[in-house]
């Protein structure tokens, strides 16, 4: 029989030969906080599992101008900056601009059909790799902000029910871990939670 953590092991390496696809995409880009759709597909194929990008492109390429323009002003702000140096006036801003994107994803004149909230913060993540983990519901199981067995949280199909909601605590969470284990990357810190047994 598997063993799950080797499963677990198994599915982060074949995600991480997408992710380091995209990384040389974005290393190429001339205009690296211009979003079009062809950003979306990369983190559509890192993140797998149902979810399509159900838009025409030209569509997808007006809406993502709201995105970049969000992009840009956490990089203007937080360029080069690292989760686990800062303080607790930059985490407040950089929550204020969250949520200024997450409300994005929930406004009709700005969604985009396919992509949700996990795949918005996997887009973060992309561009800002030491600064936004990624969420997602292994992780938010592994750390313990959410409990499978609790109806509340989590519906009959193992799926977190408004997953948006623990983003913030996720990003304070790993921020410790991040304080505490200085030689680790949040690529190293999603991994060690990733490939736990959930």
């Amino acid at each position: 029989m598997d063993n799950p953590k080797n499963r677990s092991l198994t599915l982060w390496e074949k995600s991480n030969k997408t992710y380091d696809n995209y990384k040389i995409y974005l290393d190429k880009k001339t205009n690296k906080l211009q979003l079009t759709l062809i950003d979306l597909l990369y983190v559509s194929n890192f993140k797998g599992g149902n979810a399509t990008i159900n838009e025409f492109e030209n569509e997808i390429n007006e809406k993502l101008k709201c995105y970049s323009k969000i992009l840009v002003e956490i990089n203007e702000e937080f360029k080069d900056k690292q989760l686990r140096d800062l303080s607790e006036n930059e985490l407040r801003i950089l929550n204020e601009k969250l949520l200024s994107i997450f409300e994005l994803v929930k406004n009709p004149k700005t969604k985009i059909d396919g992509f949700s909230y996990s795949y918005l913060t996997a887009l973060l993540h992309f561009y800002f790799p030491e600064l936004l983990p990624i969420l997602d519901r292994r992780v938010l199981i592994n750390l313990g902000i959410v409990n499978k067995e609790n109806r509340k949280q989590v519906d009959k199909y193992g799926q977190i029910k408004n997953i948006e909601i623990y983003y913030e605590e996720l990003i304070r969470k790993i921020k410790r871990i991040s304080q505490r284990e200085k030689d680790k990357s949040l690529r190293q810190i999603d991994k060690d939670l990733f490939i736990i047994k959930i």
